[in-house]
This record gives C-alpha cells, structure tokens and sequence, in this order.
C-alpha cells in the first residue's frame, strides 16, 4: 500500500496556547489576620482596663493614708454626730437606753445627715451587754455554758474550765486539769500565762485545750468559736440586758437560773422590755444597756477608715444642756479648756477606749425578734 500524500489544501491548525488562569489568593489567610489583630485589641483594653482599674485604687488607697486630716476628721465629726443623736434618744425615754428600736442603731439617719457625695459612711451601734461576762465566770457557771450549751463532754469541759481559769488567774497554782506558765515555757515560741483577765477573744488561741477546741490547725477561728464569741464578752462584766441577748444566752441564764425564757416578751406593750420581769429573780440580768460599741467606718475608695469607741452612756436632763463651761454663755466660742473645765461640760458619755482601723466585733440577733416580729 502506497503512503497518502499529504492533503495540500488543507491549511495547518494555528496552535493556541490557553492563558493560564489567574491564581486566587486564598481568603482565609486575610481572615485569619483580622481575627489576630481583634485579639491583640481585645488584649491591649484589657490590659489597659485592668491597668487603670488598679491604678484608681492605688490612688484611692494613696489618698486616705496621704492626706489623714481630712478623712480623720471626717470620720471623728460622725462618731461625735452618733453619740449626739445616741444621747437624744435616750433623754426621750428619760435618759435610759433600751434597745436599738429606739432608733440608736440607725443614728446618722436619725439625725437626717447628708452625705458629702464622694463619701460614704455606716456607722454600727452595738450594745455589749448582750453577752455573757467570760472574764468574770465562776468555775461553775463557766461548766454549764461548756457542757450544756456548747454541748463538749465532761472531760474536755473540765479540762478547758481548768485552764480558762488558771490563765486568768493571778497565781501560778495549777489546777487539776489546767495550765500554768511552765506549761507553756515548752511551746515554741515559749510564751507565759498571762495570770489576768482576757484582752481579747483571740486570746483563747494561746491556752491549752482552747485552741485545740476553737480554732482549727493553721490556727483559724472555726464554727464553735464563732458561737462563742457571739455569745460572751471579755469587756462587759455586767448584768446582761435581756432585750440584745442572743436565744443562746437567754437559754443559758434561764436554765442556770431555774426561770423560764419562753414567754420572756409576752403581753408587753413596746418592742423590748423597760424593766426586768418579776418573774426572773436573777440579779446577773437588766433591760437597760449601759455598754455601746460605736465603729464608723467612712469610705473613700474601696479602703476604710475605721475608728471604734467603747462608750458608757451617762445621761441625765442636764447633762450638757448648755454646752458651756462654767463663767461663759453657751454661744461663745468653744475652746479647749483645763480639766475642770471639760469635766464641768458632763460630757454624756464616759469613753473606756478609742481606737483606729477596729472593725469591732460581729453582731448577734436578739432573742426577742424570735417572739415579738413575727408577722401574724
């Protein structure tokens, strides 16, 4: 077979190259950049919020401790408000404090005080007869409280009985089951019985088996311990006021006492009793308070300053009615004067302690809310 020639007329295809389709960038590349740099914005306010945030409260904690004349007399000018406004409600009711529905507990707002904007002020009225004297507890009675109220077993009630008293005592005679100074020279650090009443409740942390009993490993207050403290007073050595005893304490009084507290409140005819019942022959009981506890706190920021007094009322129709001391009109100008001077102006209140930055102790509730505000 003879080849095919080729085919003359035909005319050769042009040759054409496609063009190469741009390439599309990839979207998500972009995408993912926007989001890394939202995030880096997002960062940066945060950190620049939180920067500003603390440095508001560096300057505010800067500003009461740089410039204390100011705050403190803030502070003391609202202490002297409260005791002013504590005295007048006690005149009403012929110079005798009851309890806080008199109006005490509230006294800034009794006495319509505005508050500067900027500032911010509470102030806690809290009567300290309302607790049991732990300073001043006989061996017995000090049993009944441990064993009865706070239910420990007789060993372990003796064994802190004991040793409360050896502490509190003057000698160093050690009790059957106490603890005197040579036991606590092998403490590390060695440390003496302090041979005199309790300072403070926190003191409890320092005597044998108390500090086993109230206060957990790392030294802590626990549950037991915040019962008692809401229950006795290492200050008050008083009767107790029936009207801001706690349930617990008026439990403890009415069954050492062999009277009964249920029906304490029944048939009276203000909120809180004026005198103590007949029916409770008890001469470690009153219904007056004749121990106050006043903490203002004034805020300025989120950091308080704090000034607490403990105060015993002293009122009487002329007590400080004129406000002058003896030879001047009470609208002279008042001036610090001698001794005698001061004494003459019978200030209404006899201050036992001042102090600053005391928060004061915790508040309890009154046993007779439980019979005498309950809705019917």
């Amino acid at each position: 077979m003879l080849p095919q020639k080729p085919d003359l007329d035909s005319k050769p295809k042009p040759f054409h190259r496609e063009a190469a389709a741009p390439q599309a960038r990839p979207r998500h590349r972009s995408g993912s950049v926007l989001i890394a740099v939202l995030a880096i914005v997002v960062l940066l306010s945060f950190m620049v919020t939180r920067f500003i945030n603390e440095a508001m409260n560096d300057l505010e904690y800067r500003s009461i401790f740089n410039e204390p004349v100011e705050v403190r007399t803030f502070a003391y000018s609202m202490m002297e408000v409260s005791l002013a406004a504590i005295q007048e409600i006690g005149l009403i009711d012929d110079g005798k404090l009851y309890a806080s529905e008199q109006g005490w507990s509230d006294p800034i707002n009794y006495a319509g005080i505005e508050i500067p904007a900027g500032w911010e002020v509470s102030v806690e009225v809290q009567d300290e007869g309302g607790r049991l004297s732990l300073n001043t507890m006989t061996e017995e009675q000090l049993n009944y409280l441990l064993e009865e109220t706070l239910e420990f077993d007789f060993g372990t009630t003796r064994e802190l009985s004991s040793s409360l008293l050896d502490w509190i005592d003057a000698d160093n005679n050690r009790r059957l089951n106490g603890a005197e100074t040579e036991d606590y020279l092998s403490e590390d650090p060695p440390y003496r019985a302090a041979n005199s009443p309790l300072q403070t409740i926190e003191e409890l942390q320092l005597i044998n088996a108390w500090k086993d009993e109230f206060f957990d490993d790392e030294g802590r207050p626990n549950e037991l311990f915040e019962r008692l403290s809401n229950m006795v007073s290492v200050i008050y050595s008083g009767g107790v006021n029936l009207n801001t005893a706690s349930q617990e304490v008026l439990e403890t009084l009415a069954d050492a006492g062999g009277w009964q507290d249920e029906y304490l409140f029944d048939g009276i005819d203000e909120p809180y009793l004026k005198e103590v019942p007949a029916t409770v022959n008890d001469s470690a009981v009153t219904a007056e308070v004749s121990l106050l506890r006043v903490t203002v706190r004034v805020y300025r920021g989120q950091v308080p300053f704090m000034i607490s007094a403990l105060v015993e009322p002293n009122f009487s129709q002329e007590a400080g009615s004129s406000g002058a001391a003896p030879g001047r009109q009470s609208d002279d100008p008042p001036k610090t004067g001698t001794a005698e001077e001061q004494d003459a102006l019978a200030y209404p209140f006899k201050i036992l302690q001042l102090t600053e930055y005391d928060s004061g102790l915790k508040t309890s509730t009154p046993a007779r809310y439980s019979e005498v505000d309950i809705p019917q």
